[in-house]
């Protein structure tokens, strides 16, 4: 789980994969990423495989749950978790990161 700010989103042709770059806020469990807290103003790239969905907006946050590809790239599916992100949430998602599993 990631909280980011999208920077840029790159549709791209339809015989090549979408991207969005991500300006991390926060990660919470970021589990097979070994990534560690970033510093500020780091950035994340997700390949969308989908070129129309999820809908990113350049300048929105959102709460974002994607995957690992098998090459260890972050991809971020159709089915993926995202919501918009408000401030209120990050007290729930710093529990979440407290919790062992």
């Amino acid at each position: 789980v990631l909280t980011g700010t999208v920077k840029s989103v790159s549709r791209g042709s339809p015989q090549e994969p979408a991207w969005a770059v991500i300006a991390i806020l926060g990660l919470h469990k970021a589990g097979g990423l070994g990534v560690p807290q970033p510093a500020k103003g780091a950035t994340l790239r997700l390949r969308l495989p989908c070129r129309l969905c999820p809908a990113l907006k350049k300048g929105s946050s959102y709460v974002l749950m994607g995957r690992l590809g098998e090459d260890g790239e972050a991809l971020l599916p159709p089915d993926s978790f995202v919501v918009p992100y408000r401030p209120q949430q990050q007290q729930i998602l710093g529990n979440l990161s407290k919790r062992p599993c």
